[in-house]
C-alpha cells in the first residue's frame, strides 16, 4: 500500500474542513464539481445564467462567469442556479465575495435553489439580491465540519504500520494511523470555530438577520424551502421558471 506524503495529508485536512456538507441517509461525499454554462444569456431580456452544481471545491469557473456578465452592458441581471450540498470554506467564500462584487458593479443577482442548496450552497446564495427556493428544497445546514478517519486498529490487525517523520507539533494532525491528541483536536476545533463565525457573519451582513436568531438557525440543521422562508433565510418560493420570470422583471 503506497504511503501518503505529508503534503498530501495536509491537503486532505484542508479539503476535509467543509462548510457543513449535508448528507441525509448518505455518506458525506468528498469530491465534486462546479458546473457552469459558459456565457449563457436567457431570452431577450438579457438575464445571465450561472449554474453551480455538486460539491463546491473550485471557485474559478463561477468567478469567471460572474465577472463575464458584470462586464457586459446587455446583462443587467444574473440568475444564479444552485444545486449543491456545500463544499470547502475557501471556495464558497470566494464565490460569495464575487457575487457581492458583481452587485456592486450594478448587476442584480437572483439565486434560484434547486433540489439542495445547503451549507456552502446557502453561503453563496446569501450574497444575492433575492433568493427563491422550491417549497421542498433542502437548504440551511449552516455550520462547519471536519472529518478524519482513524484506522490504527484495522492497520494493526492486518499487519500494516506507518512511520511518519514530521517537523512541527501539528504537522501530522489527521494521521489515520493513530488516535488524535487532545491538543490536535483543540487546534482543529479553533479552525472550525473561526470558519463558522465567518459563515454566520457573512449571513448577518448579507441578510440582515440578527445574531441571536442566527445562533438558533446555525446549528447545522437542514430546512425545507418553506421553513427557510419562515425563518427569513430565503425571500420567496418558486421553481426555476418562476426565478427566470422574476429575474426578467428585475
Amino acid at each position: 500500500m503506497p504511503r501518503i506524503s505529508e503534503s498530501r495529508r495536509r491537503d486532505q485536512i484542508v479539503n476535509g474542513i467543509t462548510v457543513g456538507v449535508v448528507a441525509i441517509g448518505l455518506l458525506v461525499v468528498t469530491g465534486g464539481l462546479v458546473g457552469m454554462l459558459d456565457g449563457t444569456v436567457t431570452g431577450e431580456d438579457g438575464v445571465g445564467y450561472v449554474e453551480i452544481t455538486g460539491i463546491i471545491r473550485d471557485a474559478k469557473p463561477a468567478i469567471r462567469e460572474l465577472k463575464h456578465f458584470a462586464e457586459r452592458d446587455d446583462v443587467p441581471v444574473v440568475l444564479l442556479r444552485i444545486d449543491s450540498p456545500g463544499g470547502t470554506v475557501g471556495a464558497s467564500q470566494e464565490i460569495y465575495r464575487q457575487v457581492i462584487l458583481t452587485r456592486e458593479q450594478g448587476v442584480k443577482v437572483v439565486a434560484s435553489m434547486g433540489t439542495v442548496a445547503a451549507s456552502g450552497g446557502y453561503y453563496i446564495a446569501a450574497a444575492a439580491d433575492s433568493i427563491m427556493a422550491n417549497p421542498g428544497t433542502i437548504t440551511g445546514s449552516i455550520g462547519v465540519i471536519a472529518e478524519f478517519m482513524q484506522a490504527d486498529t484495522l492497520f494493526s490487525k492486518i499487519g500494516i504500520a506507518f512511520n511518519t517523520i514530521s517537523r512541527g507539533r501539528y504537522k501530522a494532525t489527521g494521521n489515520s494511523a493513530r488516535p488524535m491528541r487532545e491538543d490536535e483536536r483543540l487546534m482543529v476545533w479553533r479552525v472550525i470555530d473561526d470558519a463558522y463565525r465567518q459563515f454566520v457573519e457573512a449571513i448577518h451582513e448579507a441578510r440582515g438577520i440578527e445574531y441571536e436568531s442566527l445562533d438558533t438557525l446555525a446549528q447545522g440543521q437542514v430546512l425545507t424551502g418553506r421553513m427557510a422562508l419562515e425563518a427569513g433565510l430565503v425571500d420567496t418560493l418558486g421553481n426555476h421558471e418562476d426565478a427566470v420570470r422574476f429575474a426578467r422583471r428585475m
